[in-house]
């Protein structure tokens, strides 16, 4: 195996990691929602005020973060990113104030703007032109193995060390899985090399894109009505537990049905990466939007089944390869590979504000009615209208001409 390929290897590696740190170990951060409210004596949807704050900041710094990816050098963007993690993380662990716990989001969101998907995609675009559904599956997918492999160890390990040694630890799992990324350059020019091409069916695929990237343009308007959909189906993840504690099951029990999510997350992520680079993204969309609803329907209706509530939450698990997958590889084929960070962080931006505002809204919601089951039936609507989106807009755009004064 030649230097180059080894080269190629060694960056989706790290890709995988930084997934496993930004996006995987977030992904257990529910459990932390209850032990957080019995901590500071107040409800839940105060408790998670401070992930709607972060989320708001990643929001409206991403764009920003993809922009000095121009300017700036990339290591020192994952550095600042990776201190602000640090700071925000001490001083959660410690804090019985909910005040400060709201103030340290701030860097929390700052450290997940840095380091978060769109950093990921926009290293991983760089240095795959061929199989970038693959790729990105693959990546991806392993933010899913993560989080289906960490979950039970962390409900575990708070149920016996408690909130402080929990949230340390999950603050120095991410820290050192993101320090590989600091060896991979953000171009492979910087390292003499060229980004990955496969064969001469890949060289053909388009990368120009279909439109110019306006911001008020109607269709990025319409795809972000789509991200949002899709936002209200995977905010529900960090509730799983608390749903499944809420209609009898034991801690751990209830912990599995976020595993069983994870493992979802992590098969259907790189099937998903495969189907797109065969049928296309508009396909593949809907295909896996309709496996996500049959999980929501079932854990709906079988809630009390340990079983079926298990193989649920792997279909429910499909959303994730629809959120993190293919909606950032819709986005690259419609507006191009130069417009991609641009396009991209500010559809992340309106993501970020859609789950900050959901996440708090589920809070409160079951503070008011003392149940999830309405936050479901959002989901199960936001299944149905961000796969007609995706799929309408993906096919129509792409068979028109070209038009890229858009």
């Amino acid at each position: 195996m030649n230097r180059e390929k080894i080269t190629y290897l060694l960056v989706t590696a790290a890709g995988c990691l930084l997934a496993c740190a930004i996006i995987g170990v977030p992904n257990s951060y529910g459990l932390f929602y209850e032990p957080l409210a019995a901590i500071m004596n107040t409800g839940r949807g105060q408790a998670t005020l401070h992930v709607s704050i972060a989320g708001l900041v990643t929001g409206f710094t991403t764009p920003l973060v993809a922009k000095a990816t121009k300017k700036i050098n990339c290591r020192l963007i994952i550095i600042f990113g990776m201190a602000c993690l640090l700071i925000a993380g001490i001083g959660t662990a410690f804090s019985k104030s909910l005040v400060l716990v709201n103030f340290l989001s701030v860097f929390r969101g700052l450290g997940l703007a840095c380091l978060g998907p769109v950093m990921i995609t926009m290293i991983t675009g760089n240095w795959f032109l061929s199989r970038r559904g693959t790729i990105t599956g693959l990546i991806m997918s392993f933010s899913g193995i993560m989080g289906s492999l960490f979950t039970p160890f962390l409900a575990r390990h708070l149920q016996e060390k408690g909130f402080t040694s929990s949230y340390l630890l999950c603050v120095g799992v991410m820290i050192a899985l993101t320090l590989p990324i600091l060896f991979v350059p953000f171009k492979p020019q910087q390292a003499g090399m060229e980004p990955y091409r496969s064969d001469k069916e890949d060289k053909k695929k388009n990368y120009d894109g279909y439109l110019a990237y306006k911001p008020f343009q109607k269709t990025f308007i319409i795809l972000v009505t789509a991200s949002f959909a899709v936002i209200t189906v995977t905010t529900l993840t960090s509730y799983l537990p608390s749903f499944a504690e809420s209609i009898g099951n034991d801690p751990l029990s209830a912990a599995s049905l976020l595993s069983a999510s994870m493992v979802g997350n992590v098969v259907f992520k790189f099937l998903i990466g495969l189907l797109i680079d065969y049928l296309g993204v508009a396909i593949s969309a809907v295909v896996f939007m309709s496996i996500c609803l049959a999980g929501l329907l079932m854990i709906v209706l079988l809630p009390l089944s340990p079983s079926l509530l298990f193989v649920a939450g792997i279909l429910y698990g499909a959303c994730y390869a629809v959120n993190k997958v293919a909606v950032p590889l819709n986005i690259r084929i419609i507006y191009g590979d130069e417009a991609y960070g641009d396009a991209f962080s500010m559809l992340s931006l309106m993501e970020n504000l859609g789950r900050s505002a959901v996440i708090t809204g589920i809070g409160f919601l079951y503070d008011h009615t003392g149940t999830y089951i309405y936050s479901f039936i959002i989901a199960i609507a936001g299944c149905v209208i961000s796969s007609a989106i995706i799929y309408l807009v993906q096919t129509r755009v792409t068979k028109a001409p070209i038009h890229k004064e858009g």
